[in-house]
């Protein structure tokens, strides 16, 4: 199976809300994708299957990076995200200004990871209903 671009927007645009999160994960899984990225400054998914990936950008917006990362900042801009506080635009916007130049979806963990710049963990959180 190889990945399919038209397969992955359909179940992005899909999912209603954040609510629908782990139903879209789910689906990501029957089709084949393993994790995928999201890259901040890029404002582009990669998505991961076990031998390739490809490169949306769907609802992306390239933002700034900040050069010093705060775990802090980034776990306050999960939980009111987690909260339905504000749009993705403005998540990824607190994920650069917290200097997450990318987090990473784990289908098979089952984990969200959120990176600094030297590719260090600063927050990993469950993905719920996987």
């Amino acid at each position: 199976m190889t990945l399919n671009y038209r397969d992955i927007e359909a179940a992005v645009n899909n999912e209603a809300d954040a609510g629908g999160f782990a139903k879209l994960m789910q689906d990501f899984k029957a089709l084949g994708v393993i994790r995928y990225d999201y890259l901040v400054s890029e404002g582009i998914y990669r998505y991961f299957d076990a031998n390739t990936h490809v490169d949306l950008p769907m609802n992306g917006v390239p933002k700034p990076v900040a050069t010093n990362s705060s775990a802090d900042k980034i776990k306050a801009a999960v939980r009111g995200a987690q909260a339905g506080e504000f749009d993705f635009e403005r998540f990824c916007e607190l994920a650069g200004e917290a200097g997450v130049p990318v987090w990473q979806s784990d289908l098979i963990a089952k984990t969200v990871t959120y990176y600094d710049n030297q590719h260090q963990a600063l927050l990993v959180e469950p993905i719920p209903g996987l």
